[in-house]
């Protein structure tokens, strides 16, 4: 979690991150949270079953074929296979996009990165947003 490794960083600019899941939440702690002292994560986790959040922000679904059949998904699991790195198991729905807000504190969205697949911002990028955001 790039974000845990780097809250240092989020907190002097006086940020806050909420991650938005749409699993289970026994799930969620056997996946995404495995390993993880949930007690001292420094950000929220909040469980949209329904897919509320999902629809607001505009968050569709991928077609199976644009990741199931994408090289750089068979070279990632291939890479993953060979090296002996462990996965932590897939949500309920593979095909669900995520994405990437900033809020500024009086309400702005100062930054929107709908997911197209796997494609994470870098963390550094977040980190202008929110400092351009509050100026």
């Amino acid at each position: 979690m790039k974000v845990r490794e780097t809250w240092p960083q989020w907190e002097a600019l006086g940020a806050a991150a909420l991650f938005v899941v749409l699993d289970d939440p026994a799930r969620v702690r056997r996946s995404m949270l495995d390993g993880l002292d949930v007690g001292t994560l420094p950000f929220a986790v909040l469980v949209d079953r329904e897919r509320t959040a999902y629809a607001r922000w505009g968050l569709g679904r991928a077609r199976w074929w644009t990741v199931w059949l994408d090289p750089a998904v068979m070279r990632f699991y291939w890479r993953a296979w060979r090296t002996g790195e462990r996965l932590r198991p897939g949500g309920e729905d593979t095909l669900q996009l995520g994405g990437d807000f900033i809020v500024a504190a009086d309400g702005r969205v100062v930054y929107a990165r709908p997911q197209q697949r796997d494609d994470r911002p870098p963390v550094g990028e977040l980190l202008r947003a929110i400092r351009d955001g509050a100026s």
